[in-house]
């Protein structure tokens, strides 16, 4: 063994025994499921299946952004970033702008056939509607997001196939604060009927470390 392998293994062997503390850490601090934002992300959370037969066609989840939840996403997100006082006044009024445009969903929608996942283009073969068993309203607007590890993040539920997508009802009926509501995503393969009321299903979803 040479001299310069010798010192080489002693090397190696520094760096294994020594435990230098990481720069980055994999998971932020709190924790997806921890805290406010993901007590009111849950509440405000529905998940629902499409099945003909045993054949599953589509599962949709998805997040109200009630204003609850609009003000704990914008503090947990902020918080994440290391915003300061200026940059938290900025995310919420924006928050508040986007309130007045009518009520607002985060959608994870997952389709068997990968063409049929098209929530966002003029001829989709769903329709988006928001009931509360008095008005009806169709999505005014229905945009694909960029799944990145904010999304993930915020949205722990959001599966390896699903598509995330932003819907926007212009609605008319009365406040849907502690009322039931659905939304409905219906089309020719069936429909997926997401119920906010007090039985409807919670999306499932890994439990990360606080």
């Amino acid at each position: 063994m040479t001299r310069a392998t010798v010192l080489s293994a002693a090397l190696l062997l520094a760096a294994s025994c020594s435990s230098p503390k990481p720069l980055f850490r994999r998971a932020p601090s709190p924790g997806p499921n921890a805290g406010d934002w993901a007590e009111v992300r849950d509440a405000a959370s529905r998940r629902a299946n499409l099945y003909d037969g045993f054949i599953h066609r589509a599962t949709a989840s998805a997040t109200w952004f009630s204003p609850p939840v609009r003000e704990a996403g914008a503090m947990r997100l902020a918080e994440w970033q290391g915003k300061n006082e200026d940059e938290i006044e900025q995310m919420v009024a924006k928050g508040r702008a986007d309130a007045a445009l009518g009520e607002e969903f985060v959608v994870a929608f997952y389709s068997a056939e990968r063409r049929t996942n098209d929530l966002d283009m003029p001829r989709s073969v769903w329709h988006l509607e928001l009931d509360d068993g008095q008005v009806r309203v169709p999505a005014s607007e229905v945009v694909a997001l960029t799944t990145d590890a904010t999304i993930r993040q915020l949205f722990p539920y959001v599966g390896p196939f699903d598509v995330v997508y932003r819907a926007r009802f212009r609605w008319t009926g009365a406040p849907l604060e502690g009322r039931p509501f659905t939304v409905r995503i219906g089309g020719a393969l069936g429909a997926v009927v997401l119920d906010f009321g007090p039985g409807g299903e919670l999306p499932t979803s890994p439990r990360l470390a606080p």
